[in-house]
């Protein structure tokens, strides 16, 4: 699965039940822009808030509703409970899962290998997830290397934007060329592709699939340097989708767009009023 993929929001109603009919209205619209999948139950999904029962109910709405592949959101800081989830995805037809390093809790970088360890030993297609602003925790190269050695860990969504963690990515891949690399930083996702990155898992594909699907195609076509100038003109309002937590903001411009009620679960709440303005208008010019 390569390309622009959506981390797809969680549509829920005013009593924060999921809102089943609104999500299948953002499937429809990311099957008519033509986005390359889809991962379900991430953090722009409020994985956080959702149990188990929960998870199992989308991961299997999405696949009887929608074309597109799938990749399900299966991270946890218990091991565990994260094999569960992986078999929740799996007893619904998901065999791509998306594993985000444990948070919190902090473990050392052994505790990491031997923690995406386990998590191989089901049969599912394991993708690693690094993105230590929010964990606290960062996988690192090395330990990332050791992991692709597992023939079911197939690639990573990498969200630390640095040239160096680009090059060291790009070395693993040189070894094991189906090692498949996603940038989980919409920013720095045209850079991330050259260096031999295979898509992005974008939180602005919410709202502007289409055009991350593009940028994503030039990228393909080896187009770089028109990517780039187009990106540029996106980089205020990515800015602008994490002025609170996401997905707030995404929310609020899909709510916008008649797409779903701008309801998230607490701690979240809806994007504050003085930021709509500014963000809608920012939006609605790129």
């Amino acid at each position: 699965m390569k390309g622009s993929l959506v981390a797809i929001v969680s549509p829920m109603m005013a009593n924060g039940e999921i809102d089943f009919n609104s999500f299948k209205k953002l499937l429809s619209f990311h099957e008519n822009a033509k986005t390359n999948g889809i991962v379900l139950v991430g953090t722009t999904g409020e994985s956080a808030t959702l149990n188990k029962h929960e998870r199992g109910e989308i991961f299997s709405f999405a696949k009887t509703e929608s074309k597109l592949p799938l990749i399900a959101g299966v991270g946890s800081s218990s091991t565990k409970d994260a094999i569960e989830l992986i078999e929740i995805a799996q007893n619904n037809g998901i065999e791509d899962c998306l594993a985000v390093t444990p948070y919190y809790n902090k473990p050392s970088q052994k505790g990491l290998f031997l923690h995406f360890q386990e998590l191989s030993k089901t049969s599912a297609n394991i993708i690693l997830y690094n993105v230590p602003g929010r964990t606290g925790v960062d996988l690192c190269p090395s330990t990332t290397n050791q992991l692709s050695e597992i023939s079911n860990i197939t690639g990573i969504k990498e969200a630390v934007d640095s040239t160096e963690r680009f090059e060291a990515l790009k070395k693993i891949k040189s070894s094991r060329h189906d090692f498949l690399l996603y940038s989980g930083d919409d920013p720095t996702f045209v850079e991330f592709m050259r260096y031999g990155g295979d898509g992005v898992i974008s939180v602005a594909a919410n709202v502007m699939p289409k055009q991350m699907r593009e940028l994503s195609d030039l990228c393909f076509q080896g187009c770089f340097d028109e990517a780039e100038q187009i990106n540029k003109n996106y980089l205020d309002f990515f800015k602008l989708l994490f002025t609170e937590a996401s997905p707030s903001p995404c929310k609020y411009l899909l709510e916008k767009m008649s797409l779903l009620e701008n309801n998230l679960r607490l701690p979240l709440h809806p994007l504050s009023e003085e930021y709509r303005e500014k963000i809608y208008e920012t939006f609605k010019n790129i």
